[in-house]
């Protein structure tokens, strides 16, 4: 059944159970990479970490997008979400920095998936690619039927891995030999390593709660998207601490786990070699699940931008009969073809970095509304008071900045630098594009002399002061908590440390001076008329 959306889009009947399907595969579909976590930080620590990361990090992204997502139930939500609190400048940062990754993401789950297949059936390299181009081809014609159909598929795939991780834990269990809590922190490491080793992977793991919130203008009831979030984040918790303790116990050897080395898999091959095939064929569909939900999530964003006048119009197109954005979703898996061909493990991690001012947005968007909007129907809503919402945003706001600095100077700097892009982004999309000015000249003036809306110079001197507090942060921070001599290594380059701690100052300065130059065009060109509106 479909009901007429917004701008093109057709609503189509959902149900709670595939929503909950939807929302697990965005946010975890199954326990792949935890392995990471296991070895590099220690098997304690490991568990540890699976368990706070919930209450600091997990639960208040979830609970802030089902509040969020009752209130506006809007396409690309999240997107809309911060646009509302503050304005369409820091709406373009959070629909930039989540796009970008998506666009980056969806290959790497092609690529996982292809691996997968190609190690086990022995392919070669024209082999894999062919079939990642099948796989792409299957899940394009999926999403482009609309999005009840992404979600059948995606339960379907869901059900079946929950079930084979359930298996695995039952298995590890039954056949537990070592502790697996020792050692707390791998050996070599301290504490903080430890913790540092393991943050950016157990954040990234438990992130994703906003992305259905894209699909939010085409579900028939969106107020039950909140209900599969709730309902899906226990799952998740479930999915990630049960499996990896039975298997860490059945089968030790925490120093060799890892997405190449030890896994889940070796513990259905000692103890059920029959269930060891099974559970290699649920990686491939684990990772075809991501792909098959991330191309829809991540088709939405820059559909909604475009409509928003914020990216090329051609990206706003909807399909007549079935009302799906199928120009966005066909862009996305043509640079999906193309970037498969690569390896480009590093961006990912950068990638993982843009969560922590994604997720900082929306949590400061939440406290905005409160206050901005206090009347706003609410269907759900967070159950602390004002005050004790605010502490419980604030919370992961504080872990984002506090795992900045303790993940790597190398994904620092160039988590940074591309966060530096959002701003510059913006400027380009004003100038082409001309922004929510053409949807509503009056609502969203410009200054005509900077081609920008009324206060963006000053929006952009406080993003630019923002990075650049950041970047000379870490030049003072760094050199003192990292390790100088991992990092010549890693690179084989004699004092690249010393590179990174250059190019991080030379960063920072010039976001500074950045934003001085914004202050001075506010202060000339814009104040008088920002103070008008």
């Amino acid at each position: 059944m479909m009901s007429s959306g917004h701008h093109g889009l057709k609503r189509q009947k959902v149900g709670v159970f595939s929503i909950v399907g939807m929302v697990y595969a965005m946010t975890a579909a199954g326990a792949y990479g935890i392995e990471d976590m296991v070895s590099a930080s220690g098997p304690g620590m490991t568990f540890i970490m699976l368990l706070v990361l919930p209450l600091i990090w997990a639960f208040p992204i979830a609970l802030a997008s089902c509040e969020l997502g009752s209130a506006i139930p809007d396409e690309c939500g999240f997107y809309r979400w911060v646009q509302r609190a503050l304005g369409e400048f820091w709406g373009f940062q959070i629909g930039w920095l989540k796009n970008i990754g998506l666009y980056i993401n969806v290959a790497v789950f092609v690529v996982l998936a292809a691996d997968y297949l190609a190690g086990y059936f022995g392919m070669n390299k024209l082999t894999a690619y062919i079939c990642k181009v099948v796989i792409i081809l299957i899940f394009t014609i999926i999403n482009l039927r609309g999005v009840r159909d992404v979600a059948i598929v995606s339960t379907v795939i869901s059900v079946a891995i929950l079930v084979a991780f359930a298996g695995i834990t039952v298995i590890g269990f039954c056949h537990i030999q070592y502790n697996p809590f020792e050692p707390v922190v791998a050996t070599g490491s301290t504490a903080v390593g430890a913790i540092g080793s393991s943050v950016a992977i157990g954040m990234w793991m438990y992130a994703g709660y906003e992305s259905m919130s894209a699909l939010a203008g085409e579900v028939e009831d969106p107020q039950i998207i909140p209900k599969g979030i709730l309902i899906a984040l226990p799952l998740v918790i479930g999915t990630y601490v049960l499996p990896t303790l039975a298997s860490v116990g059945a089968i030790g050897q925490w120093a060799d786990w890892g997405s190449d080395g030890v896994s889940y898999v070796d513990v259905a091959r000692e103890f059920a070699p029959v269930f060891g095939v099974a559970f290699m064929l649920v990686a491939v569909i684990s990772n075809l699940d991501l792909f098959n939900v991330y191309l829809a999530s991540g088709a939405r964003g820059f559909y909604v931008m475009s409509d928003d006048h914020l990216g090329p119009e051609i990206l706003a197109r909807t399909d007549r009969k079935r009302g799906v954005p199928y120009v966005s979703i066909l862009m996305l898996s043509i640079v999906a073809l193309v970037l498969c061909l690569f390896n480009f493990d590093i961006l990912v991690t950068i990638v993982s970095l843009f969560n922590m001012g994604l997720y900082s947005l929306i949590m400061i968007s939440l406290i905005v509304l409160r206050r901005k909007e206090p009347d706003l129907p609410r269907p759900f809503r967070i159950p602390f008071g004002k005050v004790g919402t605010d502490i419980f945003c604030a919370i992961p706001i504080a872990v984002a900045f506090i795992a900045l600095y303790i993940n790597g100077t190398d994904y620092f700097v160039l988590g940074l630098a591309g966060m530096v892009s959002g701003p510059i982004a913006y400027i380009i999309a004003k100038h082409v594009w001309g922004g929510l000015y053409k949807v509503d000249a009056e609502k969203y003036p410009i200054n005509p002399r900077t081609k920008l809306a009324v206060g963006d110079t000053m929006r952009l001197g406080i993003a630019f002061a923002i990075l650049g507090g950041l970047m000379l942060i870490g030049r003072v921070f760094l050199p003192g908590y990292e390790d100088h001599a991992y990092y010549a290594q890693t690179y084989g380059v004699s004092g690249i440390f010393d590179i990174f701690m250059q190019v991080i100052l030379v960063l920072g300065i010039v976001c500074l001076a950045a934003a001085a130059v914004c202050a001075v065009l506010y202060h000339s060109l814009d104040r008088v008329k920002a103070a008008a509106h």
